[in-house]
C-alpha cells in the first residue's frame, strides 16, 4: 500500500461518498491500481454481478474505472478471513491525475487551449454515455479526473458505482447531487434515469470553458463555480459566466447554458451532443482570417509531421471528434435557430417543419440526427395531445350548445303555453261579463 506523498507511514486514501480509495503498488512490475472500501453501509451482494456488468464499458472513452474485480467470499476468502473489511472491495485501474475539484479550489490558471480541449473531452465522454443510455448520475468537481500533459488533455470519470443502465434496479440510497451542481427542481426527489447528468454535466462544462478568464477564477466559491444558494437565480457569478461564454465563444453557446439554467426538468436541459456541436460551430466562427496557415506552412506541416502540436486525441479529424462537422453550413445553423425561435414562440407544427428540414441534412446513425428526432418526438406528442384537448373541448361546446338550444326551445314552449291559458281565462271572464 503506497504511502501518503505528504504524510510518511500513512497509507494513501481518498474519501468519498460510498468509501475510502487506496492506492496500491504491485511489487512485482510497480504497477499501480485503486483499492476501494466501502463502508459497511454499501457493502452490497449486488457489488459482484454490478462490476461483471460494467466491465463491458470499460472500452468507453473515460471510463477506465469500470474495469474492475471484487473481493468476496468466493475468490479470496482467505484474505477476507484476515482483512473483513475488505468484503466487496474493488480493485481498479489506479488513475494518475487530478480532480476538477483541485483546479477550482486553488483556482490555477489554465490556457484557453488547455479548458477547451478539457471541455471537448469531458463532452465527447458524456456523449458517449448518453448514446449507449448510462448516465453518471454523481457527477461533481471531485468525481472529474483530469491530465494536463504538454499537448494534451484528457478525462476520466470515477466513482461509477451509481451508473444508471436499464440492467440495474434503481438503488434504494440515490444521489442526492452535491452542492453547485445540484439543480432546485431536482432537491425534493431525485431522478435516475438516462438523462441525470445533463444539468450536473451543464455546469461543468461552463466551469471548463470559462476557466480561462481571470475574472472568472477569482469569482470562484470553492469546490464548484457557484455558490450553493445561487443555482439557478439571478446573481453576479451567473451573469459572469454568461458574458464570459458569449464573450469568448458566441451567444449561441452561451444560449446553452442560458437554456441550462432555466430549465424545469432534465428534458429542457442541452443534451451532450448539443453542447458538442454548438462548441464546434462557435470555434470555427472564432478563428480569424489572419490566423489561417498559408499553403507554404500547410505543405510544409504535411513535410514534418512529428512537429504538429496536436496529440491523437486531439485530433479533429479522429472518430473522437465525430461532431465536429455535424452542422456543415451556415444554412443548417441558421435551420436549427428558426426552429428553436418557432419552438419558443409556442409555433409547434412550423417548428416541427424546421427540425424535420434539418435533420435530413444528417446520416441516420449520427448523435444529431437522434437528438433532432427525440426533439421531434416530443414537439409531435405535446401537438396531439393539443389536438385531443382541442377535440375534446369542441364536443362539450357542442354539447353546451345543443344543451342551450333545447333550453331555449322548452322556454318558447312553455311561454307558449301560458300565454294560450291566459287568452282562454281571458275570454271565459269576457263571455261571462257580457251574460250578466
Amino acid at each position: 500500500m503506497a504511502e501518503h506523498p505528504r504524510f510518511a507511514g500513512i497509507p494513501y486514501g481518498q474519501e468519498g461518498r460510498q468509501g475510502t480509495v487506496y492506492k496500491l503498488v504491485c511489487s512485482e512490475d510497480n504497477q499501480s491500481y485503486a483499492l476501494k472500501v466501502f463502508r459497511p453501509s454499501f457493502r452490497y451482494p449486488t457489488i459482484v454481478k454490478k462490476a461483471e456488468i460494467l466491465k463491458q464499458y470499460a472500452g468507453l472513452s473515460g471510463m477506465r474505472a469500470c474495469s474492475r474485480t471484487v473481493i468476496h467470499p468466493q475468490n479470496s476468502k482467505e484474505l477476507l478471513g484476515q482483512y473483513p473489511e475488505l468484503l466487496y472491495a474493488a480493485v481498479m485501474p489506479w488513475i494518475e491525475a487530478e480532480t476538477w475539484n483541485e483546479v477550482l479550489a486553488s483556482k490555477r490558471e489554465l490556457l484557453p487551449e488547455q479548458c477547451r480541449l478539457l471541455a471537448e473531452a469531458f463532452i465527447h465522454i458524456m456523449m458517449g454515455l448518453e448514446e449507449n443510455g448510462l448516465a453518471h448520475t454523481d457527477l461533481t468537481s471531485s468525481n472529474v479526473m483530469i491530465g494536463l500533459s504538454p499537448g494534451q488533455q484528457w478525462v476520466e470519470l470515477v466513482d461509477l458505482e451509481d451508473l444508471y443502465m436499464s440492467e440495474f434496479e434503481e438503488p434504494d440510497d440515490l444521489p442526492e447531487g452535491t452542492d453547485g451542481y445540484k439543480a432546485p427542481f431536482l432537491q425534493q426527489e431525485p431522478i435516475w434515469g438516462p438523462y441525470t447528468d445533463r444539468f450536473s454535466g451543464g455546469i461543468l462544462i461552463a466551469e471548463m470553458l470559462a476557466w480561462a478568464d481571470s475574472e472568472i477564477r477569482e469569482q470562484c466559491w470553492g469546490e464548484s463555480y457557484f455558490f450553493p444558494g445561487e443555482m439557478q437565480q439571478p446573481s453576479t457569478r451567473r451573469e459572469l459566466m454568461y458574458l464570459t461564454l458569449e464573450r469568448l465563444y458566441g451567444a449561441t453557446l452561451a444560449g446553452l447554458f442560458e437554456r441550462l439554467w432555466n430549465a424545469e426538468q432534465l428534458e429542457q436541459c442541452p443534451s451532450f451532443a448539443e453542447w458538442s456541436v454548438i462548441l464546434a460551430s462557435a470555434e470555427k466562427r472564432l478563428v480569424p482570417k489572419e490566423d489561417e496557415p498559408s499553403a507554404e506552412q500547410t505543405a510544409g506541416a504535411e513535410c514534418n509531421p512529428d512537429e504538429q502540436s496536436l496529440t491523437v486525441e486531439e485530433q479533429p479529424g479522429s472518430d473522437a471528434w465525430e461532431a465536429i462537422d455535424l452542422l456543415p453550413d451556415e444554412e443548417a445553423e441558421n435551420r436549427l435557430a428558426k426552429a428553436r425561435n418557432f419552438e419558443q414562440q409556442g409555433r409547434l407544427p412550423a417548428a416541427l417543419w424546421e427540425y424535420g428540414r434539418l435533420v435530413e441534412g444528417f446520416p441516420e446513425n449520427s448523435a444529431i440526427h437522434r437528438e433532432i428526432e427525440i426533439v421531434m418526438a416530443k414537439i409531435q406528442e405535446i401537438i396531439d395531445q393539443s389536438g385531443d384537448s382541442l377535440e375534446s373541448e369542441g364536443v362539450v361546446q357542442q354539447f353546451q350548445q345543443k344543451a342551450s338550444d333545447f333550453n331555449k326551445e322548452s322556454l318558447y314552449s312553455k311561454l307558449w303555453i301560458i300565454l294560450l291559458g291566459a287568452s282562454f281565462i281571458i275570454l271565459i271572464i269576457a263571455v261571462l261579463a257580457y251574460l250578466l
